[in-house]
This record gives C-alpha cells, sequence and structure tokens, in this order.
C-alpha cells in the first residue's frame, strides 16, 4: 500500500506539474512572441528538437531497461522451480531414510519459498526496497541450513558418494537462484535517472507550452493529452522496477515454483 501511494502520488504531483508547466510556458510564449514578434522563434525549433530527442532517449532506454528486468525476474522463478524439482530427484540417490528426510526438508524449504513471496508486504521508501517478512526469512535460513547439513552429514558414508556428487551442486545451485531472485529484487536504475525523467518531463512541458504560443486559443485536450501521457510513461516505468506491489504483477509466474512443490511427493518412514 505504501507503494502505490507512493507512486501514484509521485504521477499526479507530475501531471499537475506538467500541466502548470505548459500554461506557465504557453504564457511566456505569448508575451515572447508580443515583444520579439513571431520572426524572433525562427531556430528556436532545434533546441526544442534536441531537448525532445533527449528525453525520448532517456524514456525509450528506461522503460527497455525496466522490461528486460522484469522479464529476468520472472525467468529466475521458473529457474527456481527448476532447480527444486532437479535437487528433489537428486537426493533419491541417497535411498533408505535419508531420501524420506532430505526430500521431506527440501519440501518445507520450497513451501516456505513459495509462502514468502505470497505473504503480504510492502515498500521501504528510504531504501527503495520490498520489506518482506523478517520471520519468514528467518524460518527460511533455518530450513536451509538444516536441509544443507543432514546431505552433508550423510555423504561421508562410502555407498552415498557418489549421490553425494550429484545432489550437494544441485541444492547449491537452489539455493543460488534464491539469492539472485532476492538480489533482482532490489536491482533498480540510480536514482538520478528519474531524478531526469522528472526533471525533462516538465522542462518538455515548459517547451511544449512555448510552441502551443503560437495559437491564440488553448488547446485543453492538447495540454491533457500531453501531460497525461509522460504522467502514464513515467509510471508504468516505476511500476515494473516493483511488480510485486504495484499495478504490473508478475505473480502469474509464482505457480511455477508451487506446481513444483505439489510434484514432490514425500513417502512416510514407514512406506517402502
Amino acid at each position: 500500500m505504501i507503494f502505490l501511494l507512493f507512486a501514484v502520488g509521485l504521477a499526479a504531483l507530475f501531471f499537475i506539474g506538467s500541466l502548470l508547466a505548459l500554461h506557465w510556458g504557453r504564457s511566456l510564449g505569448l508575451r515572447y512572441r508580443k515583444h520579439e514578434g513571431a520572426d524572433g522563434m525562427a531556430g528556436l525549433g532545434t533546441v526544442e528538437g534536441a531537448i525532445f530527442a533527449i528525453m525520448g532517449l532517456l524514456l525509450a532506454f528506461t522503460i527497455a531497461g525496466a522490461l528486460q528486468r522484469f522479464d529476468d525476474r520472472r525467468q529466475l522463478v521458473i529457474q527456481e522451480a527448476t532447480a527444486a524439482t532437479t535437487a528433489y530427484d537428486r537426493l533419491s540417490l541417497f535411498g533408505g531414510d535419508e531420501t524420506r528426510e532430505l526430500q521431506s526438508l527440501l519440501k518445507e524449504y520450497v513451501r516456505a519459498r513459495v509462502d514468502l513471496y505470497r505473504m503480504p508486504h510492502d515498500f521501504l521508501l528510504l531504501q527503495r526496497a520490498e520489506d518482506f517478512s523478517d520471520q519468514q526469512e528467518n524460518k527460511l535460513f533455518d530450513l536451509k541450513r538444516q536441509l544443507w547439513d543432514a546431505a552433508v552429514g550423510a555423504c561421508p558414508q562410502p555407498n552415498y558418494r557418489p549421490a553425494c556428487g550429484l545432489s550437494l551442486p544441485a541444492l547449491n545451485s537452489l539455493f543460488e537462484v534464491a539469492r539472485l531472485r532476492a538480489g533482482a529484487a532490489e536491482k533498480h536504475p540510480p536514482q538520478i535517472i528519474y531524478v531526469m525523467l522528472f526533471g525533462l518531463g516538465l522542462g518538455c512541458s515548459l517547451l511544449a507550452g512555448f510552441g502551443m504560443s503560437a495559437s491564440a486559443a488553448r488547446s485543453w485536450i492538447h495540454m491533457l493529452l500531453f501531460a497525461g501521457t509522460l504522467t502514464i510513461a513515467l509510471y508504468i516505468v516505476t511500476d515494473m522496477e516493483y511488480p510485486r506491489l504495484g499495478l504490473i504483477r508478475i505473480e502469474s509466474f509464482d505457480h511455477f515454483l508451487a506446481d513444483a512443490y505439489e510434484q514432490m511427493p514425500v513417502r512416510n518412514i514407514g512406506d517402502q
């Protein structure tokens, strides 16, 4: 909720600021034309075109980067599901009670991972990061340690050494993907990029209003469309950077890990 309020509030602030800049720019343009005449506008289009081009390039690269990071986060969900399934299959190489114990611990770990991303969480405004449940993260740490210690503890037995050579790297890959997902959640553009987008957007609004002074009549349709288009573009860039907090979300991909969990039947100790 904090993120949504922050993003919507920032978008509303930019929209209002853009409309004010358009109005102010038009007033400046009318005053300039009154003193300098129409001939005084010659050559200003080159400067305006250059600034609009910089704004377009910056916005295009920022959106492209946000889309790439959004897709990377979805791919990491699939990678974790694949790593969990592989580790589960490799643990069956131990055989006997060791397999049942290790697979049971692995299933608990995967269940906790699914729950971590399904739990309500919010946004740390100053750190610009998602705030996950500390209790759930501590639970995950304990399950990870128990699973790893149990797998390593079975390895000194001579008949389990071939299984260890396959199972331990699979578990390590599973834990590595989990850390990559945590890192991807905090991977965002430098804050200066957002400042530049906000500032250039207002500057372009000012120049657009200045150019609209060529017409004596004020066109509210053009002003609203210009401010609204820039506002939506900036909001989408911000929203895609936090795909579990805003309107553009990746929860639909979480079913891959949940499906992997459901496909991990663990037999009771007494089953043969």
